[in-house]
């Protein structure tokens, strides 16, 4: 199943408000959804490039503790761009037709920011990419 379109870009940050506002400053785009994801492991927001939700967006991933690679990433670069998502029609039917041919840091999906369902590729998979592949949940998690 290919990718249908680019759903968001993933970028690490120390300040979620501080980046938020330089973002709004220097582009006119605003912040329009944020969430707690992992219990308040990391804040995300999302800021909507040209069509809402449903469009391109950039995620801003503030983690607040260890436990995530969005942890490991802010301590070892500082901010920065971390991954490329890109919206599939169902993200497990795409691990199963990808699986074995590019290597998967998930071999399933699972939930994730947005009401999404989401699934890391590996680093490897992707030479200079970090691939996350999303679409809407289909059924809930526990």
């Amino acid at each position: 199943m290919p990718a249908k379109m680019l759903d968001h870009i993933g970028m690490v940050v120390a300040d979620i408000q501080a980046t938020a506002q330089r973002i709004e400053s220097a582009l006119g785009l605003k912040v329009v959804a944020e969430e707690d994801y992992g219990d308040g492991l990391i804040a995300i927001a999302f800021i909507p490039v040209g069509q809402g939700l449903n469009g391109p967006k950039i995620e801003l991933l503030e983690p607040h503790r260890p436990g995530s690679s969005a942890w490991n990433f802010l301590q070892a670069h500082g901010d920065g761009v971390e991954h490329v998502a890109f919206l599939v029609d169902d993200v497990d039917q795409t691990l199963d037709g990808i699986r074995g041919m590019v290597p998967l840091a998930d071999q399933y999906g699972r939930p994730g920011a947005g009401k999404m369902t989401i699934a890391f590729l590996d680093g490897r998979a992707i030479p200079g990419l970090l691939a996350e592949l999303v679409s809407p949940a289909r059924k809930e998690y526990s």
